[in-house]
């Protein structure tokens, strides 16, 4: 077995859906976190000089989605054939899309202005993208987003809904099917432990 480290900050960001497909797998991983002070020095060094990296018997990958792409193919949770991994794809395309609709929440310093973007981007933006989540789930019967077992797809899907409910404190009431299939993977035994000893940190 390849010895793996993910490095990133102390935070959930991008590195977590890799979190999650490496407890869904079962495998041990090094889960560095970086302190800031120490990125200066380390971000040269870096592949694209960002975070997240992971790295393979030292061999360096960056950027998170690749990585997590790489990690659900490598343990089996990426799709059974070329269908089923594009139609994971599509999943995570449109949860991209929605996570960078959110980077001007993150970036807003003014707070008065920040809580008029968490609301105007949910409307006009977040909601849509949702609801085609949400018709890619019901397409295959609602219990998983590909065939009948968790794949990065779910996991994908858990992320998001966690980041928007504790990015913007929406409980996604127009969405119940989403946060119910968020409830559901999040009790898949591995996901369950990893949830519950993870470091509690900002989003």
């Amino acid at each position: 077995m390849p010895q793996y480290k993910l490095i990133y900050f102390p935070v959930m960001g991008r590195a977590e859906l890799t979190r999650l497909l490496f407890a869904q797998a079962g495998v041990d991983y090094e889960d560095h976190r970086l302190a800031s002070d120490t990125w200066p020095t380390l971000k040269p060094t870096m592949p694209t000089g960002t975070l997240p990296v992971l790295e393979i018997d030292g061999k360096r990958v960056a950027q998170s989605q690749a990585i997590a792409r790489y990690v659900a193919r490598e343990f089996k949770l990426a799709g059974d054939n070329n269908w089923e991994m594009a139609q994971c794809e599509q999943v995570l395309e449109t949860l991209v899309d929605i996570t960078t609709d959110m980077v001007p929440m993150f970036t807003e310093k003014d707070e008065a202005k920040k809580a008029e973007l968490k609301t105007s981007i949910y409307e006009e933006k977040t909601k849509t993208k949702l609801k085609y989540i949400e018709n890619m789930l019901a397409a295959n019967g609602g219990d998983y987003f590909v065939g009948k077992k968790c794949t990065i797809a779910d996991l994908g899907l858990l992320n998001i809904v966690d980041r928007i409910q504790l990015v913007t404190g929406n409980d996604l009431k127009d969405f119940p099917k989403l946060v119910a299939h968020k409830e559901k993977v999040s009790k898949e035994p591995r996901i369950a432990a990893w949830l519950e000893k993870r470091p509690k940190t900002p989003y």
